[in-house]
């Protein structure tokens, strides 16, 4: 039987990618490699934000007494991360404005992953049976496939 990773395996593993495109960012110089990353990282997110919505964040309200809270505040810190994104993917890709908005998107970028990591995910792992976590995994995958038509 193919492995079935559960929602928080696969969040977690769009959290480093989200690194992962940001390192290839920052590695390269070439205006056109890094414009090319900057829309895929703004796409992963946008994936990953619509993956969160739907398959992490009803549950968290649901079992976690802080539910509301913990959502409210996802969802606040994804805006802003939303708005830092699209400005790195409209800036000059080798400018000093685009080395701001990278470093400011990082740094939104592992305080989401932290929380979520560090507070969100161990509660979840306690109160979730694996069979929920990977029905909910289904649902996120699905949208972390997901395409954009813009």
């Amino acid at each position: 039987m193919p492995h079935r990773p559960d929602v928080l395996e696969l969040l977690t593993d769009a959290h480093a990618e989200a690194e992962r495109l940001a390192a290839a960012y920052e590695a390269t110089r070439d205006p056109e490699r890094r414009a090319a990353l900057a829309q895929e990282l703004v796409a992963g997110l946008e994936r990953h934000a619509l993956a969160e919505g739907r398959a992490l964040h009803p549950v968290v309200r649901r079992v976690l007494p802080d539910g509301d809270r913990l959502v409210a505040a996802a969802r606040r810190r994804w805006a802003v991360a939303s708005a830092t994104a699209q400005e790195l993917s409209a800036a000059e890709p080798c400018s000093v404005a685009a080395e701001r908005r990278l470093d400011a998107l990082l740094g939104q970028l592992r305080e989401h992953a932290a929380r979520e990591e560090g507070e969100v995910f161990p509660a979840l792992r306690v109160r979730l049976r694996r069979r929920e976590r990977r029905e909910l995994g289904a649902t996120a995958a699905r949208c972390l496939r997901a395409t954009y038509a813009g």
